[in-house]
């Protein structure tokens, strides 16, 4: 099993305020600055994990929000790489495995910044959606707040489910990597029961 998750900077979000909604991915262009992944055995241990930070391409200033949130800065950002390198990355991360999970629109956002970086997308099939299973669990918002989170999030999964997630050092919640390992080991305990 893999999941992926990126950190984004929606087109319409420019300021520094907070958007007062998600984006619609689907329609609005929202470009990748940070990519996660984490792959599981059959057991539930990590294979490996992909933490990628990606140079500007389209927008090239990070909102103070997001920088707050995320802890990523136009200084790291300016230390990534290209979005055509990180595809390459995790395309060969990904390997022939095809159990890949996002918690929502992670497959619309890859697909319109391999468009506006010139690249033909290679996942002609969407990705498996974590947040639409939540409900065949019971987990709803009510579990998150007690969880101590305001919104049902991939990061914030591990917490409701109770589940020991190791640190890594530089990698924390609301960062890429962060999320793909919690939806990941969420979905491993959610699936084995």
């Amino acid at each position: 099993m893999i999941a992926i998750d990126h950190e984004y900077i929606p087109e319409d979000a420019q300021g520094d305020l907070i958007p007062s909604r998600r984006p619609d991915v689907k329609k609005i262009y929202c470009e990748i600055i940070q990519m996660g992944a984490c792959k599981l055995d059959n057991d539930g241990n990590e294979l490996g994990i992909l933490n990628l930070t990606i140079l500007p391409n389209k927008i090239g200033r990070i909102p103070e929000w997001l920088s707050k949130m995320t802890g990523m800065t136009d200084e790291k950002r300016g230390n990534g790489i290209p979005f055509q390198e990180a595809i390459k990355r995790l395309v060969d991360f990904i390997g022939d495995d095809k159990d890949i999970w996002t918690f929502s629109g992670d497959w619309w956002v890859l697909n319109s910044n391999c468009k506006a970086n010139n690249i033909k997308f290679p996942f002609p099939n969407q990705f498996k959606k974590a947040k639409e299973e939540l409900s065949k669990y019971d987990i709803t918002l009510n579990d998150y707040k007690i969880a101590g989170f305001d919104e049902i999030c991939s990061g914030g999964l591990y917490k409701v489910l109770e589940i020991e997630l190791p640190e890594i050092d530089g990698v924390g919640a609301h960062d890429a990597a962060h999320d793909a390992r919690s939806l990941a080991h969420s979905l491993f305990k959610l699936q084995s029961k």
